[in-house]
């Protein structure tokens, strides 16, 4: 039985490795009976890092606590919500943002929708003046759409990896419209802006988009 020098498999009857197509050595006497070369032990990297889980931790100590407190002391006034929601948004920054290896395009979707809802739920303990679905969110959901626009370009139009993306933020920019519509929201100059960046938007990756991103989008739709 004869051993390649180079790759460490042992070949029977073969002056040639297959693999390295190098000339094979004899194996020696002593020579372990090992037909493939061993590769180290790959590990696994958590999903939560140490940094993480802490913040974790931490994050749900100083929750319970609040809501104890308030409790005790009595839930007339729910002080304790002004706590939760930004140690919520903080959960959400840290370890779906910063800490996470998840995709650009996720992250942004996720920041917008995870501060839109933190500053409309501020708004609304505050005694809701409405500035968060006037103003704010309609220009974060134009933000969003225009950093995810700005990724696509920057990956050489990648359309076929982003377009769930791209696709999600021009839905969520008619949102601000809906919610004049229902009553929520009491001016529409903002959310008009948001409906009208989201159609340019669209109207421009149909012009200047390349046939993978048309052909995804006649397969998502089924136009």
């Amino acid at each position: 039985m004869n051993k390649c020098k180079h790759c460490g498999v042992f070949i029977e009857d073969e002056k040639r490795c297959p693999l390295c197509s190098r000339n094979i050595g004899e194996a020696g006497e002593g020579a372990k009976n090992v037909w493939y070369p061993s590769y180290g032990k790959t590990e696994t990297v958590p999903q939560l890092n140490f940094a993480g889980k802490v913040f974790f931790f931490i994050s749900i100590a100083v929750m319970s606590i609040c809501i104890l407190i308030n409790i005790l002391s009595g839930i007339g006034n729910p002080w304790s919500l002004f706590v939760i929601f930004p140690v919520l948004y903080l959960q959400l920054l840290i370890n779906n943002t910063i800490l996470s290896k998840i995709r650009a395009g996720t992250k942004i979707i996720l920041q917008v929708m995870g501060t839109s809802c933190f500053l409309f739920f501020i708004d609304l303990l505050s005694g809701f003046y409405r500035w968060s679905v006037n103003i704010v969110i309609p220009f974060l959901l134009i933000a969003g759409t225009f950093l995810i626009t700005v990724i696509v370009i920057k990956r050489k139009m990648l359309w076929n990896e982003y377009v769930g993306y791209i696709i999600a933020m021009i839905f969520l920019g008619f949102l601000p419209v809906f919610l004049y519509l229902t009553g929520v929201a009491d001016e529409i100059w903002a959310s008009a802006v948001s409906a009208l960046y989201s159609f340019l938007t669209t109207i421009g990756m149909l012009v200047f988009a390349n046939k993978k991103f048309k052909k995804e989008m006649t397969r998502r739709f089924h136009i």
